[in-house]
């Protein structure tokens, strides 16, 4: 079914970010990572204490689909004052230009697992599509992941892919705004839907900033049905961040997700789908409350 969409199924560099809080967008400056209302649900796991390097928290953010490490530029400096914060550029963005072609799920996932240390448990904060990179994560090292956090982001059940659960979203302007090239496997949203899909209630300047950033995404990964097991993903701490202004991923579709792989908290912002330009500050409150649970 997921081949059917359009997508077929099938290791990066990676770069730490380091922000300058005057400065708009940070610089890549490490090829090599660092080491160093609320709705409760009914889905809560046996509480674990988390492992903590020098007493800090780990954060590692993942972005979304058409953007990178630089979308983060608001929340990195705010939380940075709680712990210890990593970016990833997944492949095809940043100082990696990897060919669409060649990049599948699991190269994602190996890009965003150089940050993840032994010994260390991190809180993964994850936006829109690449929610399946987070899982998949989670799955492959269920001992050095604290929770995810997946904010208006696809939390797949076992099996499914994000092209089917995109394809649905009838309240979304992205499927009819979507371009797709099925000879180089990349996928790329028509300028003229950014703003109301993506930046609704985002400022000038960001929406400038996001314009002169964006890329083609590889479309590979949308179309590989993600592969979870109840007892390595099934022990991970899961929280979900409803964006309630959302035309990318509508919180009709959101509220599915959460239906279908309930998560032990879930959050509500009201923003559209770039809460960390639009609300960064109600956005770090709230991971810093999830991650205090």
């Amino acid at each position: 079914m997921c081949e059917r969409s359009g997508y077929r199924r099938l290791s990066s560099r990676q770069f730490t970010v380091q922000h300058d809080p005057v400065s708009c967008i940070g610089r890549l400056v490490s090829p090599v990572p660092e080491s160093g209302g609320c709705r409760e649900t009914n889905h809560a796991l046996p509480r674990r204490p988390s492992t903590r390097r020098n007493g800090m928290a780990h954060y590692l953010l993942i972005h979304g689909s058409w953007h990178g490490a630089w979308c983060w530029y608001k929340i990195v400096p705010r939380l940075a004052a709680h712990g210890r914060v990593s970016v990833v550029n997944l492949p095809g963005r940043g100082r990696d230009p990897a060919v669409p072609a060649e990049v599948g799920l699991s190269r994602m996932v190996d890009a965003a697992a150089a940050y993840l240390v032994d010994g260390e448990k991190t809180t993964i904060v994850v936006h829109s599509r690449y929610g399946v990179v987070a899982s998949a994560l989670a799955e492959r090292h269920p001992e050095r992941v604290c929770r995810v956090i997946y904010l208006a982001s696809f939390m797949l059940p076992a099996d499914d892919c994000v092209a089917q659960w995109s394809m649905s979203d009838r309240d979304s302007l992205v499927p009819a705004n979507l371009q797709l090239s099925s000879s180089e496997y990349w996928d790329w949203l028509k300028p003229e839907a950014h703003v109301d899909a993506l930046y609704a209630d985002c400022s000038a300047d960001d929406v400038s900033l996001a314009r002169t950033l964006l890329c083609r995404e590889p479309s590979r990964p949308a179309g590989e049905p993600l592969r979870l097991s109840a007892d390595r993903y099934g022990q991970v701490a899961r929280a979900y961040i409803r964006l309630t202004e959302d035309r990318a991923v509508s919180p009709a579709l959101q509220d599915r997700l959460i239906e279908a792989s309930p998560p032990q908290r879930v959050e509500s912002i009201s923003a559209s789908h770039s809460a960390y330009f639009s609300q960064p500050d109600r956005l770090t409150e709230t991971i810093m409350a999830i991650d205090r649970d």
